[in-house]
C-alpha cells in the first residue's frame, strides 16, 4: 500500500509540474487578470485537488511531450475563454 501511495503522491507532484507549472505561466502572459492568476493560491489547491482525483486518466499526458503540450493548450484554451 506504501507503494500505491508514493507512486500517487509523485504522480500528482509531477502533474503540477509538468502540466499546471507550464499553463500558469502562459496564462499569467497572456491574461494577467485572469481569475486564476489573481488567485492563485486558490487556484493551486483547487487544481491540486482536481489532479488528486483525475491522476490516472491524465497518466498518459505526463509521460508524452506530444499529449502533454495537448493538454496544456486545451486548459489554457478552457481556461482564456471568455463568456
Amino acid at each position: 500500500m506504501e507503494y500505491f501511495f508514493a507512486f500517487y503522491i509523485s504522480g500528482v507532484a509531477l502533474a503540477m509540474a509538468k502540466l499546471y507549472v507550464p499553463s500558469w505561466k502562459l496564462i499569467k502572459s497572456v491574461d494577467p487578470a485572469n481569475p486564476l492568476v489573481v488567485n492563485k493560491v486558490i487556484a493551486f489547491f483547487v487544481i491540486l485537488i482536481g489532479f488528486i482525483i483525475i491522476l490516472i486518466p491524465i497518466t498518459p499526458a505526463l509521460l508524452s511531450d506530444r499529449l502533454r503540450d495537448s493538454f496544456c493548450a486545451s486548459f489554457c484554451n478552457a481556461v482564456l475563454q471568455r463568456g
